[in-house]
């Protein structure tokens, strides 16, 4: 039996990495540029985006445009080197942190991939919902029950959520799990309020 850790212990072992990881050709992280290239069709330049499981805040490398980042994360070290690239930092898990913002304080909020650690999707997203003046942009990972056994830190699939309002709703090959192999299928989702 796959002995399970914490997210955070997890994740702060591969801040250092991270982003080398996700330009690993076998990892293969087409669900962040396809988030980019929804957000651009959209043409959206600027405003603030609050980047939701923000790991070490590639995002603003991506982006074109004039943007202020806030990123939540439950890695302490991930955060570190989303502060070096401008980052407004809140190091709490998501589920607590989204409670805390308030209502309509961001633009744009995105959640690429970074729900699959939460239990209790749904209500996150209803947070993303209330605290959006814009629109959210979310990737939702179909985590297989080969995967969710044998990663090892918990993680749910939350691909079939009923999602409200959605403009863009699709699936594509989102990623390959750098730990184990596995090909996650990846629905992007993009929102206007």
């Amino acid at each position: 039996m796959l002995k399970k850790i914490g997210a955070e212990e997890f994740y702060d072992k591969l801040a250092a990495n991270y982003d080398d990881t996700l330009k690993d050709s076998k990892v293969n992280a087409q669900h962040v540029n396809e988030g980019v290239k929804i957000f651009h069709r959209h043409n959206h330049k600027q405003g603030n985006i609050l980047d939701i499981g923000c790991g070490t805040g590639n995002l603003s490398e991506l982006l074109q445009g004039d943007f202020e980042y806030t990123g939540i994360d439950i890695s302490g070290k991930m955060l570190d080197y989303a502060a070096q690239r401008g980052y407004k930092t809140i190091h709490k898990p998501i589920e607590t942190a989204l409670a805390d913002i308030d209502s309509q304080s961001y633009d744009f909020v995105f959640s690429l991939s970074s729900l699959l650690c939460v239990e209790d999707a749904a209500t996150a997203i209803e947070h993303m919902y209330r605290i959006a003046r814009k629109t959210i942009l979310i990737s939702l990972d179909e985590t297989t029950e080969e995967y969710i056994k044998n990663f090892v830190v918990p993680v749910y699939d939350h691909s079939k959520i009923s999602i409200k309002n959605a403009i863009e709703d699709y699936f594509i090959v989102g990623w390959t799990s750098p730990t184990t192999g596995i090909p996650i299928q990846t629905r992007m989702i993009y929102i206007e309020q």
